[in-house]
């Protein structure tokens, strides 16, 4: 892999009572956008919605246009950990490789 390539690999972590996901190893890259999660599985952002909010119980979901932010949490760590497994093991299986 070249410089700043790595696999995808998503970690969670608490913070102000809410528990937040995300691949931290390059903030300022792809690995870091919202959307990269969303290609790793295949799906559309609808679908992707749906899954976060129906089966891994994501809450405070919104959507800021201006920066293409979308942010969302998980209040119980088990729901935050969950979507991490799931995400990791397909970005695994596919070896799913960012910047």
């Amino acid at each position: 892999m070249g410089a700043g390539v790595h696999l995808y690999q998503m970690t969670c972590w608490e913070s102000a009572g809410c528990w937040h996901v995300n691949d931290v190893k390059n903030l300022s890259g792809r690995s870091a956008k919202w959307y990269t999660p969303m290609r790793i599985l295949g799906v559309s952002v609808e679908e992707y919605v749906d899954l976060l909010l129906n089966t891994f119980h994501a809450e405070g979901m919104y959507y800021y246009a201006p920066t293409d932010y979308l942010a969302f949490h998980f209040s119980k760590e088990k729901d935050a950990k969950a979507f991490c497994s799931y995400v990791n093991k397909i970005a695994r299986h596919s070896n799913y490789c960012c910047a």
